[in-house]
C-alpha cells in the first residue's frame, strides 16, 4: 500500500485529515484520497466551510450550488436577467437532477449533457455555450468553496455557424407595426420600434433607467453591457418621440423605462405575430432579429464597419464583418464599367442570341 500524504489517515472506506492551522487542529472526512489530499489544501488555504456537524465534508447540490450562484451574480451585477437564468436553472435540474451531488458531476456526465443539449434538444450554439459556461461557474464557486472538491469540468463549447442573417424587411416591419396596433399592443407596437433603431440586445432594453437617457442631446448610455464596456447610441425620430411620450407619462411611477411591459407577454404576442405573417416555420424570426436588422440597415446605409461596431458593442470587428455583404461594395463600380463596355461594343441582346453590333 502506497504511503499515505502526512496528516490524512484511512479509516475502512473513508479518509480523516486532520491539520494543524492556526494553533488549532482542524479535521475532516473525505470519500477518496484526491478528496481528502484537497480537502487538506483547502483547510491550510482557509477555504474549507466548516458548517457542517464535526466538520465533514459536504457537496453542494445542483440546486443549492445554482441558488449560490444565481444569488452571487444578482448582488455584483444587478442587471444580471434572472428569468434567464432561472430558465437555464432548470434545464441543469431537468438533466443532472436537482438534488444531484456536484461531486457526481463527471467528464461522462457532462459529455452526455453536451450531448443532449446538441443532439436532442438542438439548441443553439449561443444557448449550449451560455449553459455550458453556467454549469462551468457554478462548479468552480463550490470547488473554491470546499463544497466540490473534484475539479470543475468544463464542457466543449460550440462555434457558431456563420450562416444566414435573418432580419427584416421593410414589408414585414410594416405588417408586424399594424398587427400590435389593430390588436391593441402599444406598448410592444413601441418596444418594437426601439428595438430595431436602437439594435439593442433584448436585456439591454428591458433592463434600461431613465438615468441612461437623456432627451435634450437624444443619446442613450449603456453602462452595464454584455462586453464590459459603456456604450452610448443616438436617438432616431421615432425612438426619441417614444422616450418622449413615456418620459412624460411613467417617470414619476417607475425606476425603468420599459418595467411596465411584461417580458413573458411580450414573448407571446411576438409569436401570434409571427403566426399572423405566415412565419411560425421560420425559427430565425426571434426577438433578438431585431438587432441584425440595426446591424445590416447600418451597413446598407454606408455607415463605415468600425462605427457600426461600436454602435452595436461588438466584442471586435469580426463579429460586425458577418453582416459585411450589407457595405456598399466597390464592386458595384465594376458593375457599371461592364455595363459601360457593353454600351461601348454596343452588345444587342435578344431572346434568341447575343449579337455584336459593334466592335
Amino acid at each position: 500500500m502506497d504511503k499515505l500524504p502526512r496528516g490524512i489517515s484511512q479509516r475502512g472506506a473513508t479518509y480523516r485529515v486532520s491539520v494543524m492551522v492556526g494553533g488549532k487542529r482542524r479535521t475532516a472526512t473525505a470519500k477518496t484520497l484526491e478528496q481528502a489530499v484537497q480537502v487538506m489544501d483547502n483547510i491550510k488555504a482557509g477555504l474549507y466551510d466548516y458548517e457542517h456537524a464535526a466538520g465533514t465534508f459536504k457537496a453542494w447540490t445542483v440546486q443549492e450550488c445554482f441558488e449560490h450562484y444565481l444569488d452571487y451574480r444578482l448582488s455584483v451585477s444587478p442587471k444580471t436577467n434572472e428569468v434567464n437564468y432561472r430558465w437555464m436553472g432548470r434545464v441543469l435540474d431537468h438533466f443532472f437532477g436537482a438534488t444531484t451531488s456536484l461531486d457526481d458531476i463527471n467528464e461522462q456526465t457532462v459529455s452526455l449533457f453536451f450531448d443532449y443539449l446538441t443532439v436532442e434538444k438542438k439548441y443553439s450554439a449561443s444557448v449550449i455555450n451560455a449553459l455550458g459556461t453556467l454549469l462551468h461557474q457554478m462548479q468552480l464557486r463550490a470547488h473554491k468553496r470546499g463544497r466540490k472538491l473534484d475539479v470543475p469540468i468544463r464542457m466543449q463549447g460550440v462555434t457558431p455557424s456563420v450562416g444566414r442573417v435573418r432580419f427584416l424587411s421593410d414589408t414585414e416591419e410594416a405588417v408586424a407595426l399594424e398587427w400590435y396596433k389593430n390588436t391593441a399592443r402599444d406598448d410592444f407596437h413601441d418596444l418594437f420600434i426601439f428595438y430595431v433603431d436602437t439594435g439593442f440586445r433584448k436585456s439591454e432594453g428591458l433592463n434600461l433607467r431613465w438615468d441612461d437617457i437623456d432627451l435634450k442631446t437624444g443619446r442613450i448610455t449603456l453602462w452595464d453591457t454584455k462586453t464590459g464596456k459603456p456604450r452610448t447610441v443616438r436617438m432616431t425620430r421615432r425612438v426619441r418621440k417614444i422616450l418622449t411620450k413615456l418620459y412624460t407619462s411613467r417617470r414619476m411611477t417607475q425606476r425603468g423605462v420599459f418595467t411596465h411591459i411584461s417580458e413573458p407577454k411580450f414573448y407571446k404576442a411576438w409569436h401570434e405575430m409571427r403566426r399572423y405573417l405566415g412565419l411560425e416555420n421560420d425559427s430565425q424570426f426571434v426577438i433578438h432579429m431585431l438587432r441584425h436588422t440595426c446591424c445590416t440597415r447600418l451597413l446598407g446605409a454606408g455607415v463605415d464597419i468600425r462605427s457600426v461596431m461600436e454602435w452595436m458593442g461588438h466584442k471586435n470587428i469580426e463579429i460586425t464583418q458577418r453582416y459585411a455583404h450589407f457595405i456598399p461594395s466597390k464592386l458595384d463600380g465594376a458593375v457599371k464599367a461592364l455595363d459601360q463596355l457593353a454600351e461601348e461594343n454596343q452588345i444587342e441582346i435578344t431572346n434568341e442570341n447575343i449579337r455584336l453590333v459593334k466592335s
